[in-house]
């Protein structure tokens, strides 16, 4: 009869190759199970066996950062994680035991929503909440897959009508593996590790999204998993804009980068903030006078921010959920058509912006018929430099 005595968390939060790990841990976490719990689970082997839980997702979060300059080539979003669990255990003659369990996954910032319950798993397919995309006829523009050779999206066919346009396996030979938002320590169960989401595995954590672009003349995306099931996606192209449309890129709920199209009217406005005092202008060096062009105002601080207010025009119906994911979003980009991303690939550099819209009503079509939605954004940066 054996009680457990405590366990030992090890946690590598990293990228790179995935057996390339740093030989220190992130984190090293120890809890201990009371004494007096060990004690009566010894006397009484009735009693329920003990459980350890470690709440990592916020520790993994911590290194998850997110690297973008408009180009999806270079873009990182993910990190490999690779935890170790010691359990200890004690025997009622006090002799100690212990084993190890060492399990790899990958890490996004990624979230479920309370109506989803614990440990929520991620879309093994595509990987954005919209049933269309809206897209500006002729543009570049991406779709995440999930791509793993166990249940993930195994190829993707392109489509003008009935015409196929391309061919696209994205995935070839992974092994798939999980990332733990809670790792719960069982003494009954020899290997038992909490799910947060379902990923897999290769050669760089970013290659486990295939980010794939869809061609200029498609109006449907077909993806089919490993099991042979297929599903499709239309694709709306807009090329009425009276306004020039602008792009928005962001991180969505699948911790994956997607895109978003604003169709309809652009404002840009800016605010100042300023903090001041009054100060002498006489000059009593020789004979008491001032110059009148002098200001009698000094700065102690002068800033201003730029905001850009945004009109979808009409969209589908289903983009109120990427709109909701929008608003709570960490990372948001726009982009300044005028440069280059410096990483390379021809895409404009993308520049960070936050939301500054704080309410926004989610429509649908019985209720508002058409669907589109006005947000305000704000930049990131003062529009003085002040980075120090």
């Amino acid at each position: 009869m054996k009680a457990l005595k405590q366990a030992e968390l090890k946690l590598w939060v990293y990228g790179g190759d995935i057996l390339n790990h740093p030989n220190d841990p992130n984190y090293l976490l120890t809890k201990v199970v009371p004494s007096i719990e060990v004690a009566n689970r010894l006397a009484n082997p009735d009693i329920p066996k003990s459980v350890i839980v470690f709440e990592i997702s916020e520790l993994i979060k911590d290194y998850v950062t997110i690297e973008f300059d408009g180009n999806y080539n270079a873009l990182v979003q993910t990190k490999w994680v690779r935890t170790a669990v010691r359990r200890t255990y004690v025997e009622a003659d006090g002799t100690e035991t212990s084993d190890t369990t060492v399990k790899y996954g990958i890490a996004f910032r990624g979230y479920g929503n309370i109506a989803e319950g614990i440990n929520p798993e991620l879309s093994k397919d595509l990987m954005i909440s919209n049933t269309v995309i809206n897209n500006k006829c002729g543009s570049f523009i991406t779709a995440p897959f999930y791509t793993t050779s166990e249940d993930g999206v195994a190829r993707v066919d392109y489509f003008q009508n009935q015409t196929q346009l391309d061919l696209n396996p994205p995935v070839g030979n992974i092994s798939q593996f999980t990332i733990a938002q809670e790792v719960k320590i069982d003494s009954a169960v020899d290997d038992v590790i909490t799910i947060d989401k379902t990923f897999s595995v290769t050669a760089s954590p970013d290659d486990s999204i295939s980010t794939e672009e869809i061609p200029v003349d498609a109006n449907r995306i077909t993806y089919t998993d490993s099991s042979g099931v297929s599903r499709s996606i239309d694709i709306k192209c807009i090329d009425d804009c009276k306004y020039d449309a602008q792009k928005v890129s962001f991180i969505n709920k699948f911790g994956v980068m997607q895109d978003m199209w604003f169709f309809a009217k652009r404002t840009d406005s800016m605010s100042s903030q300023r903090e001041s005092y009054r100060s002498t202008k006489l000059d009593i060096s020789n004979i008491a006078s001032y110059k009148v062009s002098d200001h009698e105002n000094s700065y102690l601080e002068n800033q201003g921010k730029e905001r850009f207010t945004m009109n979808t025009g009409f969209i589908h119906e289903s983009y109120g959920e990427v709109v909701k994911e929008l608003l709570v979003s960490e990372y948001v980009y726009m982009y300044d058509v005028n440069r280059f991303s410096p990483s390379g690939g021809y895409s404009n550099l993308a520049v960070p912006v936050s939301i500054a819209s704080s309410n926004v009503d989610i429509k649908t079509r019985l209720n508002d018929k058409l669907i589109e939605y006005t947000l305000e954004f704000e930049a990131d940066s003062d529009f003085i430099q002040s980075v120090r």
